[in-house]
């Protein structure tokens, strides 16, 4: 892994919880590959904003913003599920908010309690939905 980019090595489960917990203390700017888009999903997002979106990507910077909010209401496992809620949301909608010009998506999916993830859709090097920020509606979740 150490000679890959960050794009090229998806991470598993057990490399996505220390790359969070490393992220939420740290103050280095890094980027994670945590998860493909599904077929469905990713026509459905087409249809949506007219974009093609493959891969799911995180930086540390939005998990420091998602995690610092306590008003975001987020437990230790809620960024664990950004995969799952992208490829079974309740719901996806274009998003009100932009990030960097790029158009940005609403994602939102029950996971013990509405959780709502605000992605970046990058359409550059393959398409990519990055994380911006996410909350929930009320408490809830498990911890690490």
């Amino acid at each position: 892994m150490k000679n890959e980019n960050w794009y090229q090595h998806l991470l598993n489960r057990d490399e996505l919880k220390i790359f969070i917990k490393e992220s939420r203390i740290g103050k280095d700017n890094k980027q994670a590959f945590i998860g493909f888009v599904d077929e469905v999903t990713a026509k459905k997002i087409e249809e949506i904003c007219g974009e093609k979106v493959k891969r799911i990507m995180i930086d540390s910077g939005a998990i420091r913003h998602s995690y610092r909010k306590e008003s975001h209401h987020l437990s230790d496992n809620d960024l664990l599920s950004i995969e799952n809620a992208i490829n079974n949301a309740t719901y996806i909608k274009v998003s009100e908010t932009k990030h960097q010009n790029n158009k940005c998506l609403e994602i939102c999916k029950d996971i013990n309690g509405e959780i709502t993830f605000i992605m970046e859709v990058r359409i550059h090097h393959g398409g990519w939905l990055a994380l911006v920020t996410c909350y929930r509606k009320n408490r809830g979740g498990a911890t690490l």
